[in-house]
């Protein structure tokens, strides 16, 4: 065949590319399509009727394989002229071979990954179709120009039938064959085996058996492997168990070498993106954004991938930050109080109070908040407190004349009213409700997207796992200022929760029912789809209402207050007014009971915190019940001191 003659009258030749014992191939292009391809030529001296067979095992392993990324693709067999039995026109890989690629030196790691990836890719596709190659080498691994590894080169594979496992002729290329392959007796992890001694090449520059034939071969059979320290680190124990002496210690299938691959690339691929984010620090976004799409291309990852390990990574860094800053915020918040409690031994009160000033200022981000504890503490810093731990008369006397007139004059009324016996007998308190330190509590105050930050802070149940990964999502997309994705999650969010609901729902656990609802539209309210928001919030309430009647029973009056709270909040988001009024009314009812009973018990500050709740709770009610009038008159019989 001669340059620019047109064969078969179509295809041109344009380029003679190599040859072997068997064919000459070359690059053609296809007059009618205008696409290049490559004919492989195949002389009749070289297939005499006792090899035709090798020319039919070709054909039939390829047809089955047809298409794969990672094989090179048949197009069609032409029957040849002059000289030549045939002509495979094939698909044109414009780039070089492997073992071109060696020839200028060692690969870099990511690389080398790659193409063995793309290897085992190849060959889990024929071995799935009982197709052994026999003879993978560097020559017959051909690469794109991006570097995409493609297997070559059919002519010896061995098709198994269904009663055959092993091959026993002994073929390929020796220096590339497994131990058991030089003596027969070897099925498709000859080809793994090969696989592994390319990889190893491609990592080091050279052959991991030195010496002539016999001797390779005793060296594969005793499974010396020279100079393993040069391989990166990452392959060593890959290579090792690929290139074991004992068969049964290998891979046992191109899908587990390919696994154990994909787990390399893809730590690789997470430590140098780890190391760039946390390089990248206070670079600006954009220029992030780009290094680490440079990344994904280098490492051929799909974008999905990359996005969720780019994610993960994002969320790991910004757990660090905060655990740096945590530690450091607590660092200085002891040395404040170890201050404090210093000048407490030595009664220098005033610098104790400024001490633990500092303290609470170091805790609290709200400025509203930051004002208030100013102000207290400006309040008491005047007062200079230095009462001995067995105060006299005239400490207190000295004390009570420092308060402001209007605390003084309740005192005087409290004394006034006290007879000596009661007096004796009763503890003052002071009440610290505890409806100020429950989310729950100050629900209504607090924006969505806080009050799911703070149910996911605390994972209590299986299905929380699912969704706090997803709330992750969330909070790093927010850091990157991604406002599409982080409000399509929140919808997401919302289908999850609302589909827990009814697999609650099925349990009959009314508790999981109504919070899974309840968390359904915080997310829908974030995600702006409020027709969705206010559904689960109406199937919230109906459910909290249900499991306060269920508490009522177990006279639970607490948790009934608490259900009946958070169903008038969900009919608010409803906009269903008459039922929060009468939830509100059912609660101060529950918690009057409560109240009611620790009274009963002197169990003071109990029931004065939940006569405190009761009247927040009418604050809100157009008509107060006779249970709000009922707790501010019991509230004011029970001693308090300020």
């Amino acid at each position: 065949m001669q340059i620019d003659q047109l064969i078969l009258g179509k295809y041109r030749l344009l380029e003679y590319l190599n040859s072997g014992g068997f064919s000459s191939v070359f690059r053609a292009r296809e007059e009618m399509t205008n696409r290049e391809v490559a004919i492989k030529a195949l002389p009749k001296t070289a297939y005499p009727s006792s090899r035709l067979k090798f020319l039919l095992t070709e054909f039939q392993a390829m047809s089955k394989i047809w298409g794969h990324p990672n094989i090179v693709s048949i197009h069609t067999v032409e029957p040849a002229e002059g000289d030549y039995v045939a002509s495979i026109v094939m698909e044109f890989v414009e780039g070089k071979s492997l073992h071109e690629l060696m020839g200028e030196g060692a690969l870099g790691l990511t690389d080398t990954l790659n193409i063995g990836m793309d290897i085992c890719r190849g060959l889990k596709a024929a071995h799935a179709h009982k197709i052994m190659h026999r003879d993978i080498k560097p020559q017959n691994i051909l690469l794109t120009t991006e570097k995409q590894a493609k297997i070559a080169d059919f002519s010896i594979a061995r098709i198994f039938g269904d009663t055959t496992e092993f091959a026993e002729t002994v073929a390929g290329t020796r220096r590339y064959m497994a131990p058991e392959q030089t003596y027969g007796s070897y099925d498709f992890r000859a080809d793994l085996y090969s696989t592994a001694l390319i990889l190893y090449q491609a990592a080091t520059g050279r052959f991991p058996f030195s010496g002539g034939g016999k001797e390779i071969d005793k060296k594969k059979a005793a499974g010396e492997i020279e100079e393993i320290e040069r391989c990166p680190e990452v392959l060593r124990n890959f290579l090792q168990k690929a290139l074991h002496r004992q068969l049964s210690e290998r891979h046992q299938s191109a899908a587990e070498m390919y696994n154990e691959l994909e787990r390399i690339h893809q730590d690789e691929y997470v430590k140098q993106a780890s190391e760039l984010i946390d390089a990248s620090a206070n670079s600006s976004s954009p220029k992030l954004a780009e290094a680490l799409e440079r990344y994904r291309k280098t490492f051929r990852l799909s974008l999905s991938d990359s996005e969720r390990i780019n994610q993960n990574l994002f969320f790991q860094r910004r757990q660090k930050e905060e655990g740096s800053k945590r530690e450091k915020l607590l660092t200085q918040v002891e040395k404040h109080y170890t201050l404090a409690v210093r000048y407490v031994e030595s009664k220098s009160y005033v610098n104790a109070l400024t001490e633990l000033h500092k303290a609470s200022r170091l805790c609290i981000d709200d400025q509203g908040l930051s004002r208030m504890v100013d102000n207290l503490f400006q309040k008491l810093n005047p007062l200079n407190i230095s009462l001995s731990e067995n105060p006299t008369v005239e400490e207190i006397v000295s004390l009570i004349q420092k308060l402001p007139d209007g605390e003084s004059m309740d005192l005087r009324m409290w004394l006034d009213h006290q007879a000596p016996e009661e007096t004796t007998d009763i503890t003052p308190i002071q009440p610290q409700v505890k409806a100020a330190g429950s989310y729950r509590h100050l629900i209504e105050e607090a924006s969505p997207q806080y009050l799911l930050d703070q149910v996911h802070s605390d994972v209590q149940y299986p299905h929380e796992e699912e969704a706090l990964h997803i709330f992750q999502q969330i909070q790093i997309y927010e850091q990157q200022g991604r406002t599409r994705q982080w409000l399509t999650l929140y919808n997401k969010l919302g289908k999850f929760y609302q589909k827990q609901a009814g697999n609650f729902l099925k349990q009959d656990n009314l508790e999981l029912v109504a919070n899974c609802y309840t968390r359904a539209r915080f997310a829908y309210t974030v995600a702006e789809k409020h027709r969705l928001a206010r559904n689960n919030a109406k199937k919230g309430a109906d459910y909290y209402t249900r499991l306060a009647r269920q508490f009522e029973l177990q006279r639970s009056w607490e948790e009934a207050g608490k259900c009946y709270i958070l169903a008038a909040f969900n009919h608010g988001c409803a906009n269903m007014l008459s039922q929060v009024e009468e939830c509100h009314r059912m609660a101060t009812v529950c918690y009057f009971n409560a109240a009611e009973s620790a009274h009963l018990n002197n169990e003071l500050q109990t029931a004065y915190d939940y006569y405190l709740l009761i009247l927040a709770i009418g604050e809100k009610m157009s008509v107060p019940t006779k249970m709000v009038s009922e707790a501010q008159k019991l509230m004011s019989e029970i001693p308090v001191v300020t």
